[in-house]
């Protein structure tokens, strides 16, 4: 098979500090073969043959794809199914109104939206429509992602205490009146299954899935669901079965200050000192949100090596806070970016997403910079560190995946940008999904301008409003959930009042 050769005017291979021009990118067989200078290409790839492939546009920028470090593969946004924006304990109450979609279809449709923004591998925490078919639906999951070209890390979620209400639960319900305390009550449902039957599920899964494994199309990670919600004895034994056999861990974790509330009343410590202290710290575990951590908190992620996910759009929606992105920065923490299906515009634009992390942080006024490298390396090479064994890696270099997308500098500049301006600095800046010219994934082109690209997206979102019109037609999903949104609403308030006295 001929090679690929892309010569771009720059490229970023994910680490360096500058995007370097006149280069090109040399693929064969889905991997890097070599980065060569553009204009000693006819000494080091043989020409000629008529097998080799080059493509050159001097208003492309050409950067690894990008890792969506934590996301849900819903399709559609909350919002579009009458559930709107508010704080995440009250939101939470809420999500009954969504409809169950297909797996196969809602991270298809999500898929080619995230390789339109130059997405080429996406974590994708699980939300199962049924726990009894779960199996099933991350099967799907995985390959609606991969018909849209995408890698994946399937996360199917482990819940075993505090559903609805994590701390003074029992005070809580007695609080209810009838019949809101009874049906309230009714749907808790704390463990659904046991870790052996978790464990059994990860493993059926991973068996179906031997193939794509195999081929570095996806990988499984184990799932707590968060914090609050999974107790230190199914996480220790998580962590067991994890590093017996090379997985990495997901959870939610520090995304509201009521979540930071329940471990100091759980255990007198931040979440973070708890799990240093029990030994569930280090470099297999990753944290979306990751809001509410102090300084200390912070030292401890250093020193462990964990991962901390950055979901910057979903954080100011669902009015959670802002992650420290400039301490973040300064003690150089391996972090990522996730779009978690909350985008600020419900598009799922990761380069938009980029900005709004990069603008995100707690800090004002002269101290409050964050270096533009910084962010894009969240995005690809850091943001990869999420992965048990490599897939994307975020990087470009000789060996590995063949994973890019090209921005069109045009578009980008548009309508005037200086000539010495960084091009790096300016995608941070003002990129944005429109302008992603191609996006490719183990050396296949996944994402175009073309026709073709534009119907495949208009296409899977005409399957999925089909799907829900179908789904939602005879109304039943029409909950409402006034009344109990408002009491859960005053139980956080109270414990906010009392954080302030």
């Amino acid at each position: 098979m001929g090679r690929l050769i892309i010569c771009p005017k720059y490229l970023w291979d994910g680490i360096s500090k500058n995007a370097q021009e006149n280069m090109a990118l040399v693929i064969q067989d889905g991997i890097v073969k070599e980065i060569v200078k553009a204009d000693t290409l006819a000494q080091t790839v043989p020409g000629g043959s008529g097998t080799d492939k080059v493509i050159r546009n001097d208003a492309w920028l050409l950067l690894p794809a990008f890792v969506d470090a934590h996301d849900h593969g819903r399709g559609v946004s909350p919002s579009s199914m009458s559930v709107p924006d508010q704080a995440l304990e009250v939101w939470l109450q809420d999500l009954n109104k969504l409809a169950p979609i297909p797996h196969d279809t809602a991270c298809y449709f999500d898929g080619a939206r995230m390789a339109g923004s130059g997405v080429g591998t996406v974590l994708h925490s699980h939300n199962p429509n049924s726990f009894a078919r779960m199996a099933d639906e991350l099967v799907a999951a995985e390959k609606g992602y991969k018909a849209a070209g995408l890698r994946s890390i399937l996360c199917p979620l482990y819940i075993d205490q505090n559903k609805r209400i994590y701390y003074d639960r029992d005070e809580f319900i007695q609080g209810l009146p009838e019949p809101l305390r009874s049906t309230f009550a009714a749907g808790i449902h704390d463990q659904i299954m046991t870790l052996g039957e978790y464990f059994s599920l990860i493993e059926e899964v991973t068996e179906r899935l031997a193939d794509d494994i195999r081929d570095g199309f996806t990988q499984i990670q184990l799932h707590p669901n968060g914090g609050q919600w999974c107790s230190d004895e199914a996480l220790l034994a998580m962590k067991e079965y994890a590093l017996e056999r090379g997985m990495h861990i997901h959870l939610h974790l520090l995304e509201t200050k009521y979540q930071a509330e329940y471990a100091r009343r759980t255990w007198g410590k931040s979440f973070i000192a708890h799990y240093r202290d029990i030994g569930f710290l280090g470099p297999w575990v990753s944290f979306a949100h990751a809001v509410w951590l102090d300084d200390d908190d912070l030292q401890m992620i250093r020193e462990s090596g964990a991962v901390l996910v950055n979901n910057a759009s979903s954080n100011l929606r669902l009015r959670s806070g802002h992650f420290r992105m400039q301490e973040a920065q300064r003690l150089d923490l391996t972090a990522g970016i996730g779009m978690d299906g909350c985008t600020i515009d419900d598009d799922q634009d990761f380069l938009r997403e980029m900005r709004v992390a990069w603008l995100g942080g707690r800090e004002t006024g002269v101290d409050a910079s964050v270096d533009p490298l910084y962010i894009l390396r969240m995005a690809t090479s850091k943001g990869a560190k999420i992965e048990a064994q490599p897939l994307s890696e975020g990087i470009l270099a000789p060996g590995r995946h063949a994973d890019f997308t090209c921005l069109n500098l045009d578009r980008l500049y548009a309508p005037y940008t200086d000539p010495e301006s960084d091009p790096l600095a300016m995608t941070v800046q003002r990129a944005t999904r429109s302008c992603v010219e191609y996006t490719f994934v183990n050396g296949r082109q996944t994402y175009g301008t073309g026709k073709e690209w534009q119907e495949r997206e208009q296409e899977a979102g005409a399957r999925i409003r089909a799907c829900l019109l179908a789904l939602r037609a005879d109304g039943s999903w029409k909950h409402d959930n006034s009344e109990i949104l408002r009491y859960v609403r005053e139980f956080y308030k109270k414990t906010k009042d009392d954080l302030k006295s």
